[in-house]
């Protein structure tokens, strides 16, 4: 009789086990994507160019060494993490002025940085849809080297 009992209750167990397990993979399974603010402004490339040539500031949010292998011409340096902390100095003169704020891919540090900048009070900070990436592949030119001092 034992034998006979033994089917059963391994299908208890896998009913029970079915719903831990889509929690686990519920869970573990989510991203630990920064969360970005869907209200932020995004531009392509076209409206980007144009608002750097009226003046707009340029703000790189990836880490130094993707600033350094290559940046956009005059982009300040404000790495993410950074920014979500506090606004660097080299920034908080510029709340009224437009900014361009870029990433690798535009998919998920630049609308973060893009949020933080207008939750700070940047209202015109805007994110480069498809980042450092679509501007090479534009074919637009790309500067290399450290942050100037």
């Amino acid at each position: 009789m034992k034998k006979a009992a033994e089917p059963i209750e391994g299908t208890r167990r896998l009913l029970l086990a079915l719903p831990v397990a889509a929690a686990g993979i519920y869970v573990f399974g989510r991203s630990d994507a920064p969360k970005v603010d869907i209200n932020i402004k995004e531009v392509m490339i076209d409206e980007a160019k144009a608002l750097i040539a009226a003046g707009a500031l340029i703000v790189d949010v990836r880490a130094r060494a993707a600033y350094e292998t290559k940046h956009l011409a005059g982009a300040i340096l404000a790495p993410l993490h950074e920014l979500e902390s506090a606004i660097p100095a080299t920034l908080a003169a510029a709340k009224a002025m437009p900014i361009v704020v870029y990433c690798g891919d535009g998919v998920q540090t630049g609308p973060a940085g893009t949020a933080a900048l207008n939750k700070a009070g940047f209202a015109q900070a805007v994110n480069l849809k498809h980042g450092i990436e679509g501007w090479v592949s534009a074919g637009l030119p790309v500067e290399h080297g450290a942050p100037k001092a």
